[in-house]
Order: structure tokens, then C-alpha cells, then sequence
């Protein structure tokens, strides 16, 4: 009797054991599933934290350019009176600054393309980054780094472009403004 008491508390033994290691398996897979989930999470903060970041450095270079004595103000007024008028403003050393209200969306596959004009007669338009209001009918637009100097350029202007812009103006300028350097 006793070898099969022995035998028997040898298989619960084995059966608790192998028990406790499927229970060991679940958890590990439930652990390892949150540890997935939390490292996703944090790398999504993480892609936060950094367009956060950015959008404050941009908004701090806006916040300079705009308020800084050495930035030359440039009214660009619409060919259309009906159109609201654009305001840029330039600082040589931080970059330039475009901004709208109460914009019309440009149709479907259609967006703005910012131009500069240079004072060179025969150059030709140097292309800038394309922009679409938002919603509300607004943008506010910083170029860090202008392709033109504000000292070689006549003039700014925005043309309605296909998506994506163009190497050269399609369309005559809706908003144009000389630039008037300081």
C-alpha cells in the first residue's frame, strides 16, 4: 500500500507541477502582451512629445520673427478685392512668416504655392512650400529657411498649384506683396 501512496502523491505532485507551469505560460503571455502594449504607448508618447516639441520651437521662431524690430512687414493684397489680404512677415536672419484668415479652400486635388519673386529680371520664380487653410479658412506658415535671401528677392506670391506644387507658377498669382527690404 504504501508504493501506491507514494505513487500517488508523485502524480499530484507532477500534476500540480505541470499545473503551476501552465499558469506560468498564461502569465508570461499576459505580461508579455502589456509589456507590448506599454512600449507601443510609449512610443506614441514618445512621437508626441517630439511633434509637441517641434510645433513649440516653430511657434517660438514665429513668435520671433513677428515681434522682432529687424523683420520687414510684407502686405500681400489679392488680385480679386473680394479675397482678404495675406500678411508676411520676413526676418533675414530667422526666416519668414505667411499668414490668412477667412481663405477659400482650394478644389480637391488643388493647394496654394508660396513664390519668390527675384529681382533679377531674367530669373525665373523660385518655388516655396505649398499650403491648404485649414477648416476655418486659415493658415500660419513659418519657412525656416527661404530659398531666396530677402535681399534677392522683388516680391512674394501665391498661385492655386496641382497638389503637390509645381517647379514653375500654372496660374496667375491670387496674392502678391514686394518686398521692401530694411
Amino acid at each position: 500500500m504504501r508504493k501506491s501512496a507514494i505513487s500517488f502523491w508523485m502524480w499530484g505532485a507532477v500534476a500540480a507541477a505541470l499545473l503551476f507551469a501552465l499558469y506560468n505560460a498564461y502569465e508570461v503571455r499576459i505580461t508579455t502582451n502589456k509589456v507590448q502594449e506599454m512600449r507601443a504607448a510609449l512610443a506614441q508618447q514618445i512621437q508626441i512629445q517630439r511633434e509637441s516639441a517641434h510645433d513649440l520651437a516653430l511657434a517660438r521662431r514665429e513668435a520671433l520673427i513677428l515681434t522682432d524690430a529687424k523683420s520687414v512687414k510684407i502686405a500681400m493684397s489679392a488680385s480679386n478685392k473680394d479675397m482678404p489680404k495675406l500678411q508676411a512677415t520676413w526676418h533675414a536672419e530667422l526666416g519668414l512668416v505667411v499668414s490668412g484668415q477667412m481663405l477659400p479652400m482650394p478644389s480637391g486635388n488643388r493647394t496654394m504655392q508660396l513664390w519668390l519673386i527675384p529681382k533679377t529680371p531674367v530669373a525665373r520664380p523660385v518655388p516655396s512650400l505649398t499650403l491648404r487653410p485649414d477648416s476655418n479658412g486659415k493658415f500660419d506658415v513659418v519657412i525656416a529657411n527661404p530659398p531666396l535671401s530677402m535681399d534677392g528677392t522683388k516680391a512674394l506670391a501665391i498661385t492655386e498649384e496641382p497638389e503637390g506644387g509645381s517647379r514653375q507658377p500654372t496660374t496667375t498669382p491670387i496674392w502678391v506683396g514686394a518686398v521692401a527690404g530694411k
